[in-house]
């Protein structure tokens, strides 16, 4: 199942301003504005999947002129809707910052001499260590079938 999660749909998604006009946009109809997300788990997203980023903090992207969506297609990496939906690999440091802070929330597994999953959907941060990936994974991904 592909997940369908995209900005240009998302509720969390804002318009948090445009450009000026200047000579090098007086041609447009609107100059470009910029999208950026709103969730409240996006900035703690944004910090665990780009910690070193020179980026904005939750910057999706820029509009088209005549738009007030952004101009991608899907949903960047760091998307807290994505993250609940589909298990994430972060590193050991990460899943560390996962348990302590219960942010981001959604699935995340770490690899190591065992498999640990982190289920923190609900901001429980849930885990549980797993011979392999493939059983990490279905212990993940089966828990939203059980509810």
């Amino acid at each position: 199942m592909k997940s369908d999660v995209r900005c240009a749909a998302c509720p969390f998604m804002k318009l948090d301003g445009r450009a000026r006009y200047t000579r090098n946009n007086d041609h447009m109809t609107r100059p470009r504005g910029e999208c950026f997300c709103k969730h409240s788990d996006a900035l703690a997203a944004f910090e665990l999947i780009c910690p070193r980023s020179h980026r904005a903090a939750c910057f999706i992207g820029y509009t088209k002129e005549s738009s007030d969506k952004p101009d991608i297609k899907t949903a960047p990496r760091w998307c807290p809707r994505k993250m609940a939906a589909k298990p994430m690999q972060i590193s050991k440091i990460q899943g560390y910052q996962v348990i302590e802070t219960r942010r981001p929330r959604g699935l995340f597994f770490v690899v190591g001499s065992v498999v640990t999953g982190i289920d923190n959907r609900d901001g429980d941060a849930w885990t549980e260590d797993f011979p392999t990936k493939r059983e990490c994974l279905k212990w993940l991904t089966d828990k939203d079938e059980e509810e």
